[in-house]
């Protein structure tokens, strides 16, 4: 009893290296600790990432995929109530030809905003656009590019948003027809355009035949504009300033939020040991940089948004990647342990740790040959 007390209260990282060598072989403990970073803080991650760049809602989720994990799924109002969002947009400010170091206003205004053009001297392009979050600042861009714009309603300094992505010459079409012209001002009247403008952001909410769903993960999240959902579109969108979703063509071009979310449920019914090999085993077919692991939990991560995973599982419990040997318990990445509920000697067998759908992000032990579906995370080396 006295060596199984020991034992059980070792914390010597090196002979419970040797002992689970002894115990288990070699292959499990190469298991264990292939890729192992010991003292690794939490790796559950739930980061959202704004663009401004306009794009189509199939070529968002594209850049999404390939640089992080998805359009953004949303699960609380805080997720992005405070996101840092800009835009920018073409004015009527022009290359006179091509090559030409004379600006002119399209609208034949005199032009007194040459200092405030930036880098003009090496910059390529012959437009002009502004951007909301820098002031006495005007950028030269490629006419061809997409971008919202800014209209003047009359020959006042009098203006509408465009919260529409076209190219400068089609921006200053549409101002010509709808109202005088793509807008113009003095140096002294540029801040006055820099306020908050409302227009539509891609998330990853789409219309599937009748029903709307996320494209990666379950959430609960229902914030639709009023008398929305409408037939205007199958793919979703938030409002800049108010949140709020509403449908858009999936055609349109808008400004797009990502997520990069490191939790992966597999929903394959596999024993502890196979787990840990499945998620070693996982690359990411969008993003070479990407390896996994079995997850590993820390108390102060979001555990709501892990049991969200949890819930989404065909089995009521999941593995994580918690195993007791040789008297420690120690999560398979090397991170920190700081759970102090576990058993100290835990009952034969019962040496690898589960969420339970009704654990409340709690760990508990079972069985290591059960078979249950299981939680990976993904992390760049």
């Amino acid at each position: 009893m006295a060596r199984m007390a020991r034992r059980c209260n070792s914390n010597n990282l090196n002979r419970v290296l040797e002992m689970k060598h002894n115990l288990f072989g070699p292959l499990i403990l190469l298991l264990l600790y292939t890729n192992a970073a010991f003292c690794l803080g939490s790796v559950v991650k739930k980061d959202y990432k704004y663009h401004s760049s306009p794009h189509s809602w199939e070529d968002a989720r594209r850049f999404c995929s390939g640089k992080f994990t998805d359009l953004a799924t949303i699960y609380t109002h805080s997720d992005v109530n405070n996101l840092d969002i800009h835009y920018d947009f073409w004015i009527g400010l022009k290359r006179r030809g091509p090559q030409s170091n004379e600006w002119v206003w399209s609208n034949g205004l005199e032009n007194n905003v040459n200092n405030l053009l930036h880098n003009k001297e090496n910059a390529t392009g012959d437009c002009a656009m502004v951007k909301y979050n820098e002031q006495n600042r005007i950028y030269i861009r490629n006419c061809n590019d997409h971008r919202f714009f800014m209209c003047q309603k009359s020959n006042q300094l009098s203006h509408q948003f465009i919260p529409e992505a076209k190219t400068w010459e089609e921006a200053w079409q549409y101002c010509k027809s709808e109202y005088y012209n793509l807008a113009s001002f003095t140096s002294s009247f540029l801040n006055d355009f820099l306020t908050e403008q409302e227009f539509p952001i891609w998330i990853g909410m789409h219309k599937d035949e009748q029903s709307w769903s996320w494209t990666s993960g379950v959430s609960e999240y229902d914030s639709w504009s009023t008398g929305e959902p409408s037939t205007e579109g199958d793919c979703g969108s938030i409002s800049s300033v108010t949140k709020m979703m509403a449908p858009k063509n999936c055609t349109a071009r808008f400004p797009f939020l990502c997520i990069l979310d490191s939790v992966v449920l597999v929903k394959e019914k596999k024993s502890w040991e196979e787990a840990l090999e499945h998620c070693r085993g996982l690359r990411s077919t969008t993003n070479k940089d990407f390896r996994y692991d079995f997850l590993s939990l820390q108390p102060n991560d979001p555990h709501d948004f892990v049991l969200n995973k949890v819930m989404q599982a065909d089995t009521e419990e999941v593995w994580a990647g918690l195993r007791f040997l040789a008297g420690e318990w120690l999560w398979v990445n090397g991170a920190d342990m700081l759970y102090t509920n576990l058993p100290r000697c835990p009952t034969r067998r019962q040496h690898c740790g589960i969420l339970s759908k009704s654990s409340a992000g709690s760990m508990e032990a079972r069985d290591c040959s059960e078979r249950k579906n299981f939680l990976c995370y993904s992390y760049t080396p």
